[in-house]
């Protein structure tokens, strides 16, 4: 008995999580700009994923092949190798390149515009608890909501007051 309720409890839990109308995640873009970003993200990560398993299979020659074995002489060290040291050197610029063109490009292409006329102006203010949201051509400010109208364009400043925030937006734009 004691075990069936364990179970229908679980199981009601999991039905609340099932209500959501949308799914909250950053992985459901919505705007332009939560498009751009998600695409870059992606590509990065890719990238990086691609990065990775050439440097684990590298690793895995290298620890296979240069392995200890019983009865040989240990290998004298390489000292001043100027072909390898370069290449090094030069594999973490490429890879750099290759994640700042398209980040730089992305940064461009969704700076902030001026809020067109009739727009709605909110200065988010981060506190260490708790969000500020001021809305100077209204005169209001509220805490931990931000409300806006349907339909009508927002522009957003936001600034910390002491540490460091982030700010998301479930479903914008």
């Amino acid at each position: 008995m004691l075990r069936s309720r364990w179970w229908l409890t679980c199981a009601a839990l999991w039905l609340v999580g099932c209500g959501g109308p949308f799914p909250q995640s950053t992985f459901a873009p919505r705007s332009d700009f939560a498009r751009a970003t998600d695409v870059l993200f992606r590509d990065i990560f890719w990238w990086a994923a691609a990065v990775f398993v050439v440097v684990e299979a590298r690793l895995l020659v290298a620890l296979i092949r240069f392995r200890h074995r019983e009865g040989r002489a240990a290998p004298k060290p390489t000292h001043g190798h100027t072909v390898l040291e370069i290449a090094w050197t030069l594999a973490p610029a490429v890879i750099l390149v290759f994640v700042a063109v398209p980040t730089v490009r992305t940064i461009f292409s969704t700076a902030a515009d001026e809020a067109p006329p009739g727009g709605l102006k909110v200065e988010v203010i981060g506190h260490q608890w708790w969000w500020e949201y001021k809305y100077p051509d209204l005169g209001i400010t509220t805490a931990n909501e931000m409300h806006v109208p349907v339909g009508k364009p927002v522009q957003v400043a936001i600034t910390s007051a002491d540490v460091i925030h982030s700010f998301w937006a479930p479903v914008l734009g």
